[in-house]
């Protein structure tokens, strides 16, 4: 299904309670995930006609049955793992940058910290730097917030790639990284980092 998969097509059907539901997927994640919110039945591919009949009698004989508890504890679990899926397809994975003649994919995680150049957008990673077309604000809302802060106006920097914070003036800090650069993160920013805790020892 080009553009949507089966979770999508169930995001988007307007009633309630869901329909039961059986998945059918080459993933075993996915075949897991059934089990666990305890769908109908799942179909691994590859698979058979009599593993697909067996399926099919299965939904028969529940369609016969009432709606119960159990039945909508099931549709609640549903939106929960759709609600889960959704949130990790919206964060980017890799970002298509060109090196000279070439183009490669550069993992987020490798991304140490991100500088906005007017309409473009410099990518450091390690020694290397990249630069792609856009805004960091359009950037920002591809990133996972629990991995990638934005500090202020122009930079957002990986987590994983801060070596110390230090305080500084009016309770903004500077942020040291593990490479020696130093930026600054902003009252305006440490503000907005709601789910950023700052300890003291």
């Amino acid at each position: 299904m080009p553009g949507l998969d089966g979770f999508g097509v169930l995001e988007a059907l307007d009633f309630h309670p869901l329909p039961r539901v059986v998945f059918v997927t080459a993933h075993d994640e996915f075949a897991l995930k059934a089990f666990e919110v305890h769908a109908l039945d799942y179909l691994l591919k590859p698979f058979d006609g009599a593993r697909f009949k067996r399926t099919i009698d299965h939904a028969r004989r529940d369609i016969k049955v009432d709606v119960s508890p159990v039945d909508r504890a099931f549709d609640d679990r549903l939106k929960r793992l759709l609600d889960e899926v959704q949130s990790r397809q919206k964060f980017t994975s890799r970002l298509l940058v060109t090196s000279g003649d070439r183009a490669l994919f550069v993992p987020v995680e490798r991304i140490d910290w991100i500088e906005a150049a007017r309409n473009y957008i410099r990518l450091h990673v390690g020694d290397k730097t990249y630069e792609i077309r856009g805004t960091i604000d359009g950037l920002q809302r591809k990133l996972d917030p629990s991995k990638f802060l934005r500090v202020n106006r122009s930079s957002i920097v990986n987590l994983d790639s801060v070596k110390e914070l230090r305080p500084w003036f009016h309770g903004e800090f500077k942020i040291l990284l593990k490479d020696g650069t130093e930026l600054s993160w902003s009252r305006r920013f440490i503000d907005r980092a709601s789910d950023f805790a700052i300890g003291k020892s």
